[in-house]
């Protein structure tokens, strides 16, 4: 009896057997790539292939050669086929291969992401932008000068004009001797009368034709001998006794006493308001009638010129006159005793 051999199963088709390929059933054989089937050949690389030829060298399918349209392989600058990656030559940098540089895709730039720049974040203006070209305009912004020039407080650098910084401050440079400016001279001291109080009355105020009061002065007939003691020792001055029997009738005042009683009467009813100088003289004077004491005498002063000085810038001459009635038992001018013209000198008014 032949045996019967168990087919082989075949998981898609059990009940069928899979053919066993082998030497002896070459029908089912598995080709064999070689020479005499070029159909199974495997492709050689090599110049009669350029597509294909050069090693590959970078990821599967990319090509690290520099190649034309028509997929020839264009030599570098030495003349040898460059297998990294090729320069731009005659073709625009990788940025500009249809598409905007990185801070144009899109948005603005950083500065002016939809806020104000730093210097102006809420903030107002420094001062010294409104007089230069930092100013804020109308519409809140800030114009900055250009790079280089200088504003109002000072020149402003490339990256202030940029950032819309103010300009720095310009430190004003150290006073020199000489370029200062000249310090205000103290306050003058007020003019001064002839007593040293504060004058009321200058030059200006004495104009001819005026006339002062300078009241009644009574004479005293002790300081009157004590005076000529002093000053003027005569008999009829001093000497009671021999005055008496003299054709004088008695003591007599000197006569410088008399200018002296003149000369206070003055002095406190003019001199002590006026701003009064020195005297450059006496013109006249004269003693009309003997004083004696206990006599009550009238004193007047009268202005009867004026001008300014010649010799004494600042002070004007004044010429005066000045008269002593004796007065009667009726309060009235009895005689004229004393009459003298003299010259004053008197400040100006200060303008």
């Amino acid at each position: 009896m032949t045996d019967i051999a168990t087919p082989g199963t075949d998981p898609d088709r059990p009940g069928l057997t899979t053919p066993q390929p082998g030497p002896d059933r070459p029908g089912l054989a598995t080709p064999q790539p070689g020479p005499d089937r070029p159909g199974f050949a495997t492709p050689q690389l090599g110049p009669d292939r350029p597509g294909f030829d050069g090693p590959e060298t970078g990821p599967a399918g990319a090509d690290p050669t520099t190649r034309d349209q028509a997929g020839r392989v264009i030599p570098d600058q030495t003349g040898t086929t460059s297998t990294g990656p090729a320069p731009s030559q005659g073709r625009p940098a990788v940025p500009d291969q249809g598409r905007p540089a990185v801070p144009d895709q899109g948005r603005p730039a950083v500065p002016d992401q939809g806020r104000p720049a730093v210097p102006d974040q809420g903030r107002p203006a420094v001062p010294d932008q409104a007089a230069g070209p930092n100013r804020p305009q109308q519409d809140g912004s800030t114009v900055a000068a250009p790079a280089g020039t200088a504003g109002a407080a000072g020149p402003v650098s490339p990256e202030q004009a940029v950032l819309g910084m103010p300009p720095p401050h310009q430190k004003t440079p150290a006073a020199t001797p000489g370029d200062s400016a000249v310090p205000p001279s103290p306050a003058a001291p007020p003019v001064r009368s002839g007593t040293g109080t504060p004058a009321e009355l200058f030059f200006e105020d004495l104009t001819p034709g005026r006339a002062f009061d300078l009241g009644v002065v009574r004479v005293d007939g002790d300081e009157m001998v004590a005076f000529a003691r002093r000053f003027d020792p005569q008999w009829y001055h001093v000497d009671p006794e021999q005055a008496a029997a003299s054709h004088h009738g008695g003591l007599i005042a000197s006569g410088f006493y008399t200018v002296s009683l003149f000369m206070r009467a003055y002095v406190d009813h003019v001199l002590a308001r006026a701003a009064a100088d020195a005297s450059p003289g006496l013109e006249e004077l004269r003693w009309l009638a003997p004083v004696r004491a206990g006599d009550r005498l009238a004193v007047r002063l009268d202005v009867v010129g004026s001008r300014p000085s010649a010799a004494r810038p600042g002070l004007g001459t004044v010429s005066l006159t000045g008269t002593m009635f004796r007065l009667g038992p009726d309060d009235q001018p009895d005689r004229e005793v004393l009459r003298t013209r003299f010259r004053g000198w008197f400040t100006l008014r200060p303008t």
